[in-house]
Order: C-alpha cells, then structure tokens, then sequence
C-alpha cells in the first residue's frame, strides 16, 4: 500500500482507472476504503474499518456517484488523507 498521500484529484482519478482507495489520518491505523461497485459507476463502496475493544469490525454502505465529492470533503475536512491500494 502506498504510504504518500496524494491529493483529492488524483484520487479521483485512481478510482475511475478501477483502483480501490482509502483515506486515513496520520499516526492512526483506521482506514476508510472507496472503490466502485461495478464499471458504471453508479455506487461507490464504503467500508469504514473500526475497533470494539480487542476487535476489529468495520461499517460497509454504498454512496451514489454524486454523493461522492460530498463525503470526501467531509472528510478531508476531519483530517484524512487520500491514499491509493497499490
């Protein structure tokens, strides 16, 4: 996995190539992952990986496509960082 951020537009465009992505804060082993259902693009996948005590668990949903630059400033606004699964 790569371990230098890269910015929103070059996520972006990974994702549209079909890479899988994530986003992640500095020093924190979370990740939200981004990738696209199918080649439509028509829904995104999220899945936010979580910890409940000494597990691990995480949240997956789907996003409409126009929902996606939404979610993204969320949160890039909460300090993540845009990273591509290489």
């Amino acid at each position: 996995m790569s371990k230098k951020p890269i910015t929103k537009e070059e996520f972006l465009s990974a994702l549209d190539k079909g890479k899988k992505g994530y986003l992640q804060k500095p020093k924190s082993w979370q990740k939200i992952w981004y990738w696209w259902e199918d080649e439509d693009h028509w829904f995104m996948n999220v899945y936010k990986e979580e910890k409940k005590g000494s597990v691990n668990t995480g949240k997956s949903s789907w996003i409409i496509a126009k929902d996606l630059p939404n979610w993204l400033d969320m949160d890039e606004r909460s300090g993540y960082k845009f990273y591509i699964d290489e």
